[in-house]
This record gives structure tokens, C-alpha cells and sequence, in this order.
């Protein structure tokens, strides 16, 4: 025989009201339930924990004792159940979210002050990963936003990959710069191979779409400059370093004295931005509230 949790929140109702009847009522149950939880609780301890005086239940020393328990434990079940109630309400909780730092940058805060604006007890905790730290930290993450294909990658079985946007990597110059004026509208790979480029970090997806598209059509791009992030990328090319590249989204309200230019053909180098995200049975309220202001304008 063990101590029954249920028996000793029945208790202290009962030491609170000092009676069955009114305790049956309170817990909408029968009164032989509460004398039958009552009688197995002292059985269990095995000595009186209340007498009966007139209508009323008075605690013996020993129920006096077990109530500091028991009263814990139902201030405990009673906070649990608030919190449950205001989760289901969206009213509390943590998000925890892993991105790259061209969404994190560029994507994402609008939605994170969507949702706390919607439901501001909702705390946001957002990191800065790249596309395989990401799927290294999947379990200390709530979501994950990551860019390029992963169709070579084994999630575990409790997640899924949902296609989100469609972005551009577009190279990026000064306004003045003689690529602009000789390209209106795309450049040609080459001038990887003709100018100095400010490179992305090597886990930047940006810089794999980029390779990956060099490799294609055969051309060997060297590395000389290797910069980290994309605002990193903007300043360098506006210092007059060289040419670089990054996300359309990253340059769309960016200020006069840069250009951008498609790369490689009219219909440009284009990347799928994804989200790693637990299944649907396993997604708490704060996920799907977020999932759902990201899918609202999904591009």
C-alpha cells in the first residue's frame, strides 16, 4: 500500500471545511467517496488523524501534522493548475527558437513581436545558430530556422522540416560601382573570378548557395576576404573592400550608397529558408501560435 496523493488533497479540503457533506459538494463527488478516502489515508498511517465532533471533523495531533503536507501539496496542485489553464490561454510560457542570422536578423522579429503583443506573458529566447549547430541544439529548441535544402539530413522521428520562404541571394555593390552600371539587371558568375568579394563564413548558407552555384558552372572563386554576418558583408562593400553577397530580404531597407544585382541568369540564385518544428501532437500552444503568424504570409 503507498500514500495516495488524491487522498491527502481530499484531507485537506476536509480540515478545511471541517466537513464531508461540504467537502463532497466542493470536490462534486459522493460523500461515501470522501469518507472512503479519509478511512484509507488513516489506515495507511495507521492512527487516528480526526474525530468527529457533532456535524464537524476535528484533526487529531497527528492530522495536525500531515495537514503542513498536505496543505503544500494542494498549494502546489493549485498553482499547477493555474498554470496549466493560463498555458491553454497562451498567457505564459517560454519559446525557445534557433535561427541563422540572416533570419534571425531580418525574418523573424516581426513575428516575435506579433506574439507577444497578442500574448505578452509568452517569453522569447532567440539564438543566433547556423544551419548544423541548429540541428545540433534541436532539443534544447523549441523551432528552428535554417536556410537551403535538407534533404540529406535524418531528423529524429518527432520532427518535421516545413517549407517556409523563398529568398534570393543577390550580390551586393556600391551604388557607383562599375558592375552597376555595366549590369542593369544580372551579372555573370565570373565576376567572382574578376573583382575581390567579401566572403560570408564558411557555415553560412548563403555563401553554400553561392559555391554551389560556382561549382556548376566550373568556375574556381578564390577566398581572400571572409567576413562574419551579413551586416559585416554590407560594410566592408561599402568601405570599398570589394563585392559581396547576401539575401535580398537583408538589403530591402537598406540606405542609399548600395546596390544589388541578380546573380548568374534573370531568375537569380534563390534558396529555400525551412522550419525545424516538433510534430503537431507534440507542439505546446506558444509553437503553434507562433507557426501560425510565420505561415500566415508565407511567400
Amino acid at each position: 500500500m503507498t500514500l495516495n496523493p488524491q487522498h491527502l488533497l481530499t484531507f485537506s479540503v476536509v480540515a478545511r471545511l471541517k466537513s464531508i457533506t461540504l467537502t463532497a459538494q466542493q470536490l462534486h463527488v459522493g460523500q461515501p467517496a470522501v469518507s472512503g478516502q479519509l478511512k484509507l489515508l488513516q489506515a495507511f498511517v495507521g492512527e487516528p488523524l480526526y474525530e468527529r465532533k457533532g456535524h464537524q471533523i476535528e484533526l487529531t495531533a497527528a492530522g495536525e501534522g500531515l495537514l503542513k503536507y498536505a496543505d503544500k501539496m494542494d498549494s502546489c496542485y493549485m498553482q499547477a493548475h493555474e498554470y496549466v489553464r493560463s498555458l491553454q490561454q497562451i498567457s505564459t510560457g517560454i519559446l525557445r527558437i534557433g535561427a541563422t542570422m540572416t533570419i534571425a536578423s531580418f525574418y523573424l522579429p516581426k513575428y516575435v513581436v506579433e506574439l507577444q503583443s497578442q500574448y505578452e506573458g509568452v517569453q522569447v529566447f532567440m539564438k543566433t545558430l547556423d544551419t548544423s549547430e541548429t540541428l545540433d541544439n534541436l532539443y534544447n529548441l523549441d523551432l528552428g530556422f535554417i536556410e537551403g535544402s535538407l534533404a540529406e539530413v535524418e531528423l529524429p522521428s518527432n520532427y518535421q522540416v516545413i517549407a517556409w520562404q523563398q529568398d534570393e541571394i543577390v550580390l551586393v555593390i556600391p551604388d557607383n560601382h562599375p558592375l552597376a552600371l555595366e549590369y542593369p539587371d544580372y551579372v555573370p558568375l565570373e565576376v567572382f573570378t574578376e573583382h575581390q568579394v567579401i566572403w560570408r563564413e564558411s557555415g553560412s548558407g548563403a555563401r553554400h548557395v553561392v559555391e554551389g552555384a560556382l561549382i556548376e558552372a566550373d568556375i574556381n572563386a578564390p577566398v581572400n576576404i571572409e567576413v562574419t554576418g551579413v551586416s559585416a558583408v554590407k560594410e566592408s562593400v561599402r568601405a570599398g573592400l570589394g563585392i559581396g553577397f547576401s539575401s535580398a530580404m537583408a538589403l530591402k531597407n537598406e540606405a542609399a550608397g548600395l546596390a544589388s544585382r541578380r546573380i548568374g541568369s534573370a531568375k537569380g540564385l534563390t534558396w529555400q529558408l525551412n522550419i525545424i518544428a516538433p510534430k503537431p501532437a507534440l507542439q505546446s500552444r506558444a509553437i503553434q501560435a507562433f507557426l501560425s503568424f510565420c505561415m500566415e504570409d508565407k511567400g
